[in-house]
């Protein structure tokens, strides 16, 4: 969870870690199986990632879900599957990150709170109302494969999970603009780790 106040005008947002909970895995499964309903491709692949998806890790209680496709042309299919879904698709992201569709679950009781899809950069879905964060991309492209040799290199590596664990516990108790520059600010250690796994898979 995310707490936020107010610091002589400027929005200060600290994170709030939760330990790891056994029903994550079944809350991933829950919208693997939604998910699945919703696309008519057998080609499509639904995989759990982010520290949700590693057993004994602490996270932020929001499941983070990896949909791949097989071309990048194939991402316009994702936004039309999940339309009408309570999966709200973020499309102020598409211009940074055109290889990427993403899209918020939000609590169907909420839903019709935001627009869907969000394309007001300035709009924020509430923390509280989220349950998952959805990244399409192709399978072809980078950030699949390092997003799950991450998640599967922090699970075999019990060193690696603490450090990353203690990092992410250390940044939780300073304050912050935004979501995304706590984000940045494990970049560091997530280089680390990244470089580290992909050294010994080449080995």
């Amino acid at each position: 969870m995310v707490k936020a106040n107010f610091n002589e005008g400027v929005l200060q947002m600290k994170i709030e870690l939760a330990a790891y909970n056994p029903a994550w895995k079944i809350q991933f499964q829950q919208h693997k199986r939604k998910l699945e309903n919703c696309f008519k491709n057998a080609d499509i692949k639904i995989e759990h990632i982010g520290s949700t998806s590693v057993e004994g890790l602490s996270a932020k209680p929001i499941i983070d879900i990896l949909i791949g496709v097989p071309d990048e042309e194939d991402l316009p299919d994702v936004v039309s599957a999940l339309a009408g879904e309570p999966y709200i698709y973020k499309k102020v992201y598409d211009q940074a990150l055109p290889f990427r569709r993403f899209f918020i679950g939000v609590r169907e009781d909420v839903i019709d709170l935001y627009p869907n899809p969000v394309e007001d950069e300035g709009l924020t879905v509430a923390r509280e109302h989220r349950t998952v964060h959805i990244h399409a991309v192709p399978v072809t492209h980078q950030w699949w494969e390092e997003h799950l040799l991450f998640r599967d290199h922090l699970r075999a590596n019990p060193d690696d999970l603490k450090y990353y664990e203690e990092t992410k516990k250390v940044l939780s108790e300073k304050k912050w603009e935004s979501g995304n520059d706590y984000a940045s600010a494990k970049s560091d250690c997530v280089m680390h780790i990244l470089n580290k796994a992909k050294q010994l898979k080449t080995n």
